[in-house]
């Protein structure tokens, strides 16, 4: 098992991760922190960092039922940005990982549901 936690090591760009606010569990700030230093080496853009952290999280923690009714992630990253959203509770972290700055929540596709 040790050779898996070197692959695991060698994928993860070291970064300063500083949690600025967020309503989601501990294990899932985790996943944020592990997510965020496996992809932020790979990526220039900010709109591919953006891209590739959605896709990891829906990865990790899918829609209960497969349907974007129960609800989808959406990330945004920036080095300066405004924003008001509307999020399920306990699914929504802002971040900063190095120089730039990251929200990742999860909405509702229908605000009728």
């Amino acid at each position: 098992m040790p050779a898996d936690d070197d692959k695991k090591k060698e994928k993860e760009t070291p970064v300063n991760i500083k949690i600025v606010r967020t309503d989601m569990s501990e294990e899932m700030v985790e996943d944020i922190q592990k997510v965020t230093k496996m992809v932020i080496g790979k990526h220039k853009l900010h709109k591919d960092l953006a891209t590739a952290i959605k896709t990891e999280f829906d990865k990790l923690h899918p829609p209960a039922d497969n349907k974007a009714t129960s609800g989808v992630w959406h990330c945004i990253v920036g080095q300066d940005f405004a924003v008001s959203v509307t999020h399920e509770t306990h699914y929504a972290c802002y971040w900063e990982a190095g120089n730039v700055k990251v929200l990742l929540w999860k909405s509702k596709d229908s605000p009728f549901d």
